[in-house]
């Protein structure tokens, strides 16, 4: 399986600073420019995707429309996912974060109505009813094929959400089994696997699990590359398997045991063992093991993090001047250039 885990574009509240967690925000004319542009990249770098989930909140279904435009795929639609909605900020939806964590806190508790932000913990059980309901049955398709039909499958959603996801995700994966692209590595320097930072508007986290049975045989004309060899000495099962996707060097890091999701969301980097190039945290809290029988692990699995808040597709793309490219993208709206065409030909 092949994933890409996207952020909607731009929108309205963004560019105003405000808190849009179930708040329906729309897009930017701006926002809409990124996700067209990352559905022509996709289209033209990655083979055909096969299916998309979106949140139901407008942001992440039109960016997932857009890229869906884009593709090949017959009969290709957009499934929406109401687990895949971006944290409930409650009394906060449409304040700043400012004021979510002034001093008036307490004060607020006591407003009428007052609605609680939701808990990380509620967070991350979303993030498991979509893993275990819609994204994992999908490997028992290509292991019922023999690993002959790959899904390649976008996500798109939002920031919190999908950071949210990708931890769960990376709970269920074995020890070992995760290698982190060259790409990234040289990039971004000692990766936090339970960390990978923040998305930026439709930037994209691109990731291929395989079998360790089809990993084992790309690989198989390959040596092992250690931390420290030459990017050039490497030949590796991406670059046999994926066409055209970043290079991979061969780091196998043991993945966290994650916080818990009520802990701190960042460690000090003094409580960072490094693997390789490859940072694990020290320190981090393992999880309860009721929690861990329930979930569906992906032993016989091996996981390749290609790229990490992908923003390839907006080189040299700039905000239209005048307002314009913040303002809220209408579908209806005519670019100058339709303008000017159907005003010549009346």
């Amino acid at each position: 399986m092949h994933l890409f885990l996207i952020r909607h574009g731009e929108t309205v509240d963004n560019v105003a600073g405000l808190l849009a967690g179930r708040r329906d925000s729309a897009l930017t004319n701006h926002g809409y420019e990124q996700g067209r542009r990352l559905g022509d990249y996709l289209a033209d770098t990655r083979q055909p995707l096969t299916r998309i989930f979106a949140s139901p909140l407008q942001r992440a279904y039109k960016t997932a429309s857009l890229l869906a435009a884009k593709q090949s795929t017959r009969d290709l639609t957009v499934s929406t996912v109401p687990y895949l909605m971006e944290r409930d900020f409650g009394f906060y939806e449409g304040k700043t974060n400012a004021v979510r964590k002034g001093p008036d806190r307490e004060r607020h508790k006591k407003e009428p109505g007052f609605v609680d932000v939701e808990s990380k913990d509620a967070l991350a059980r979303r993030a498991d009813m979509f893993l275990d309901q819609h994204l994992l049955p999908m490997l028992d398709d290509e292991a019922d094929f023999g690993g002959a039909a790959e899904h390649l499958v976008a996500i798109v959603s939002h920031g919190i959400l999908l950071s949210s996801l990708w931890r769960r995700l990376l709970l269920r994966l074995g020890p070992k089994s995760v290698t982190v692209s060259r790409d990234v590595v040289a990039s971004q320097g000692p990766v936090v696997l339970a960390h990978l930072g923040g998305w930026s508007n439709t930037g994209f986290l691109e990731l291929s699990v395989q079998s360790a049975e089809t990993d084992a045989s790309s690989r198989s004309n390959t040596a092992a590359v250690s931390p420290a060899a030459s990017s050039e000495d490497a030949v590796t099962a991406a670059d046999v398997s994926l066409p055209r996707s970043p290079s991979v060097t061969a780091i196998d890091a043991v993945p966290p045991q994650l916080m818990t999701e009520s802990s701190e969301a960042e460690l000090p980097t003094d409580q960072l063992d490094t693997v390789g190039d490859v940072s694990v945290t020290k320190d981090a809290v393992d999880p309860e093991r009721s929690e861990v029988e329930h979930l569906r692990l992906l032993a016989g699995y091996h996981t390749t993090i290609l790229v990490v808040n992908g923003q390839q597709h907006l080189t040299g793309l700039k905000r239209q001047r005048g307002g314009i490219g913040r303002a809220e993208h209408d579908d209806k709206q005519q670019t100058m250039t339709t303008f000017f065409k159907r005003a010549r030909k009346d």
